[in-house]
């Protein structure tokens, strides 16, 4: 698996393309820019199959049309909850207007399979009402679940500060570490942030 990183769009959304050992991709929260993440994939000569979505936030799926026109074999993947987003952008912004329609809408444990990869969907509401992370191997990705030293936002359509609580708990008692690839600011890990993130620990009932 390699791991290949786009800064995107006006609030730096971090997309990720994913690279199976056959070469075969998936792109992690596409926002805006997709010409620059045509032209990566196709830099990297790579076969484009899943769009994958944390949630349906402008930022997260402002490129998601564009890598369809180019890509018609790519289908795009979200929990089933933040489907109403996608499709009604004004819930979330009157002003900015993304419309996409989802082709495959999940639930907590289903799984993308890509070659030997498999990405599980696991349902992590409190930023939005269908916020996931995607876990892979050892990997992480948290969209706006979690930060380096935060959390995303509740006070949003959909969002839920008791949801996030819970969600942020769920992450943490995930056995083991992983490496976190989240939706917006620096890469971390688990142990790290079990440690030094003051809203992980208090939503883990260990304190600040």
């Amino acid at each position: 698996m390699q791991i290949h990183e786009l800064v995107v769009g006006p609030l730096k959304t971090n997309c990720y393309i994913v690279t199976s050992d056959q070469n075969h991709a998936v792109v992690i929260d596409p926002g805006f820019e997709a010409e620059k993440i045509v032209a990566k994939i196709r830099e990297l000569g790579a076969k484009p199959k899943f769009i994958l979505l944390t949630h349906g936030h402008f930022d997260h799926i402002g490129g998601v049309n564009a890598l369809k026109r180019t890509f018609p074999e790519m289908k795009s993947v979200i929990m089933r909850e933040d489907e109403d987003i996608c499709l009604d952008p004004s819930l979330i912004n009157k002003e900015i207007g993304v419309v996409t329609q989802p082709e495959m809408l999940f639930a907590d444990g289903d799984i993308v399979k890509l070659d030997d990869l498999s990405f599980k969907f696991i349902a992590t509401p409190g930023h939005t009402k269908g916020s996931a992370c995607i876990l892979c191997e050892d990997k992480l990705f948290t969209g706006d679940t979690l930060f380096s030293r935060g959390y995303g936002r509740t006070d949003l359509y959909g969002g839920s500060t008791r949801d996030m609580k819970a969600s942020l708990k769920k992450i943490g008692a995930l056995e083991g570490d992983y490496e976190v690839y989240p939706a917006h600011g620096p890469h971390t890990n688990l142990k790290t942030e079990r440690y030094a993130n003051p809203y992980l620990r208090k939503a883990m009932g260990l304190g600040i």
